[in-house]
C-alpha cells in the first residue's frame, strides 16, 4: 500500500503537469504562467544534470553552462544549415555536440579534484564563451542567433506555445525518470561511492577516472538537451547561455533545492526562477532576495528545501 501511494501521487502530479495549459486556462495570466513553468522545467533539467556531478559524484562544476549553450547553438544551427525542423535531428545534434564537448573538457578536468576541478570547469567554460562570442559568422556573436526554428515530429507541430510546453513537460518527465533510474542503479551507487571515498573505490577495482568521466559526459549530454529546449522556447540563443551566470543559476538551484535528492534540483529551479522572473513584478530587489536565500541555505540549511522537508517529516512521524 505504501508503494502504491507514492506511485499514484507521481502519476497525478505528472498528469497535472502535462495538462497545465488546459486547467489553468480560466486564469487571466494563464499564458504567462505556462511560459514561466516551461522555463522552470528547462532549468530543472539543467539542474538535474548538474546534480549528477554535484550530488551523486561529488564534482562541483561552475562551467555547466558550456554544455547547455553548446546544445542550444547545435539545435539552432542544425535547423538552419540543414533546413530541417525535425525534432530528432535538433535534439540529436544538441546531445551529440554537448557530449563531445564534455568528453573533451572532462578528459582534462576529471583528473583534478576539489577547488582545482571547480576552477578548471570555470576556465574551460570561459573559453567556450569566448569562442561563442568571437565566432560571429556561426553563432551570431554578441547579437545572438535569432530565428530559431521550432521543431516538428511525425506531423506534430510544436510552434504553438501550448504544444511546445507539452513537449518540454514530456522531456522533463523522461529526464526525471532517467535520473531516478541512474541514481537507483549500480552505476549510480558507484558514483555515490566515488563521492564518499574515491580511494576505497579504487581499492575495489573501479577505474575512478573513467567513472568520473562517464558522469561528466552524461551530465553534459542532458544539459545540452536542456539547451536545445531553451533555444526552441525563446527562438533565440545568446552568449549568455554559455556564460557563468547560467552555471551559477543551475548551481544555486541544486543547493537551494537539495543536492543528492531527486526532487531537490527541480524544487530549487522553481524557487530560483520564481524569484528571478515573478518576484520583480512585486518588489524591486528580487536579486537581493535570491542572494539572501542562497546565503541562508549555505549557512543554516545545507540539506536544502527537500532535506528540510524530510527532517520535518521524520520528526512528525517520530
Amino acid at each position: 500500500m505504501r508503494g502504491r501511494l507514492p506511485f499514484s501521487a507521481a502519476l497525478v502530479a505528472a498528469a497535472l503537469l502535462l495538462t497545465f495549459p488546459i486547467w489553468s486556462s480560466p486564469w487571466e495570466a494563464s499564458r504567462y504562467a505556462t511560459s514561466i513553468l516551461r522555463d522552470m522545467l528547462v532549468l530543472a533539467i539543467l539542474a538535474l544534470s548538474l546534480d549528477l556531478l554535484v550530488g551523486s559524484a561529488g564534482m562541483p562544476s561552475l562551467g555547466h553552462a558550456a554544455y547547455f549553450g553548446a546544445g542550444a547553438y547545435a539545435a539552432a544551427i542544425a535547423g538552419q544549415r540543414l533546413g530541417s525542423d525535425d525534432l530528432l535531428l535538433g535534439l540529436g545534434a544538441a546531445i551529440a555536440v554537448s557530449a563531445l564537448l564534455a568528453l573533451a573538457i572532462g578528459s582534462v578536468a576529471v583528473r583534478a579534484a576539489g577547488i582545482f576541478f571547480l576552477m578548471l570547469t570555470l576556465a574551460f567554460a570561459q573559453m567556450v564563451f569566448a569562442i561563442a562570442f568571437q565566432a560571429a559568422d556561426i553563432t551570431g556573436g554578441s547579437n545572438g542567433f535569432s530565428g530559431v526554428r521550432r521543431p516538428t515530429l511525425l506531423g506534430l507541430d510544436f510552434n504553438d506555445a501550448d504544444a511546445l510546453y507539452r513537449l518540454v513537460a514530456v522531456i522533463f518527465l523522461v529526464v526525471l525518470l532517467l535520473v531516478w533510474r541512474i541514481r537507483s542503479s549500480a552505476y549510480g551507487r558507484a558514483l555515490v561511492g566515488l563521492r564518499e571515498n574515491e580511494r576505497r573505490m579504487r581499492a575495489l577495482g573501479y577505474d575512478t577516472t573513467r567513472l568520473r568521466l562517464s558522469a561528466f559526459i552524461l551530465a553534459g549530454a542532458i544539459a545540452g538537451l536542456a539547451g536545445a529546449l531553451q533555444a526552441y522556447s525563446l527562438r533565440f540563443v545568446s552568449t549568455n547561455d554559455v556564460g557563468v551566470g547560467r552555471s551559477v543559476e543551475a548551481f544555486v538551484s541544486v543547493l537551494i533545492g537539495g543536492a543528492s535528492t531527486l526532487l531537490g534540483p527541480v524544487v530549487g529551479a522553481v524557487v530560483v526562477l520564481f524569484i528571478e522572473r515573478v518576484m520583480p513584478s512585486y518588489i524591486a530587489f528580487a536579486e537581493t532576495v535570491l542572494g539572501v536565500v542562497f546565503i541562508v541555505f549555505v549557512l543554516a540549511a545545507r540539506q536544502g528545501i527537500v532535506g528540510l522537508v524530510r527532517v520535518a517529516y521524520a520528526r512528525v512521524r517520530g
